[in-house]
């Protein structure tokens, strides 16, 4: 965040920002004689962050009050030996969140610990970087590692064949490397719950954002050293946490439990690939018996081989009835594809 066109100036108004902060009712007098600057040239640098939405002015001249802006921003790196996510999110960046509205600090709250807690579990790494923005119009965080990365780990762990796997099962829930202390729900969750949602890793790219139907695999230029992600949420969303659990959660009768998802068929699709083979049937079902409504979401394919489509459609619907499969934004010829495949009753190609 640039406070200034100078160094020394935003030195200066760092100094009030943390005064201000730490509620330093001397924090006037203290910046003249740090700064040996008179009393107008400090309420000078206070304007300007007044202006700038850091600070708030509360009073008249004379009984004037301080309090911090809605434009906030403070980073900083931690050893991941010992830390808890919960400490760092109230001790070092609960200003920034504050005053919130309840449901949009619900959500922040979610995702910040979420991803702090996996870079802490199952990094692997020593050192863990952690940045939050809040401007008028959203909140921006980002937390970062210099751990294994998470698509190798899941792909080591998992004994993927291709990092680019990895991608496709953290899109579908209930991935964990760690199965005995975590539910493998918190990335699924946490990107739908942002507006924006990215995980950078090697040179890999899993991004998720709200009113894209798609999922994107992309590839980084840059080869990037552990995990990092980013997550973004407007601050007029009307999000709701609960809202988006009850969504992917089953009846009363199935006491609430996480048994949908939404599988981006997409990202199975390699560049220079169709969706012909068996083998990449065998890749989209991989753990979907975990769930009890599986939405294929073909959006962004407009091809699928007629082995596929058995393999998907026939068998394994034959051999899994309490899996409810249903298809989801698909083309005509998909979708002519998908129907065949379902009143095959003897194709074996």
């Amino acid at each position: 965040m640039k406070l200034a066109t100078t160094k020394r100036a935003e030195i200066i108004r760092r100094f009030l920002l943390n005064s201000i902060k730490a509620s330093n009712s001397h924090f006037l007098h203290d910046a003249m004689e740090t700064f040996e600057l008179t009393r107008q040239a400090i309420h000078g640098h206070l304007t300007a962050l007044i202006k700038m939405g850091c600070l708030a002015a509360e009073g008249n001249t004379k009984a004037r009050r301080y309090i911090l802006g809605p434009v906030r921003f403070h980073k900083a790196e931690f050893s991941l030996n010992g830390l808890k996510e919960s400490d760092v999110y109230y001790r070092d960046f609960g200003f920034i969140f504050n005053d919130l509205p309840r449901e949009l600090e619900n959500i922040c709250h979610y995702g910040f610990t979420e991803m702090l807690n996996n870079a802490i579990d199952h990094s692997e790494g020593s050192i863990v970087g952690v940045e939050v923005e809040r401007t008028r119009e959203l909140i921006m965080i980002r937390i970062y590692d210099d751990g294994e990365g998470i698509f190798n780990h899941i792909a080591r762990i998992l004994n993927l064949s291709d990092p680019r796997e990895s991608l496709l099962e953290l899109s579908k829930g209930k991935l964990t490397t760690d199965p005995d202390n975590h539910s493998g729900q918190g990335i699924f969750f946490t990107s739908r719950v942002f507006d924006h949602f990215l995980i950078y890793s090697g040179d890999l790219i899993f991004s998720h954002n709200e009113g894209d139907k798609n999922d994107y695999l992309l590839h980084n230029k840059n080869d990037e050293i552990g995990t990092h992600v980013l997550m973004g949420i407007a601050l007029n969303s009307d999000k709701n946490l609960k809202a988006v659990f009850d969504y992917f959660s089953g009846s009363e009768d199935e006491n609430f439990a996480f048994n949908k998802t939404v599988v981006p068929v997409k990202l199975a699709l390699y560049e220079g690939e169709r969706l012909v083979s068996r083998s990449q049937a065998k890749r989209i079902l991989n753990r979907v018996e975990k769930f009890k409504t599986v939405w294929l979401d073909f959006q962004g394919v407009d091809f699928i081989g007629q082995a596929f489509a058995d393999e998907v459609f026939r068998v394994f619907t034959r051999n899994n009835p309490h899996i409810e499969l249903t298809p989801i934004h698909t083309t005509k010829d998909v979708t002519r594809t998908i129907l065949a495949a379902k009143s095959s009753t003897d194709y074996e190609p």
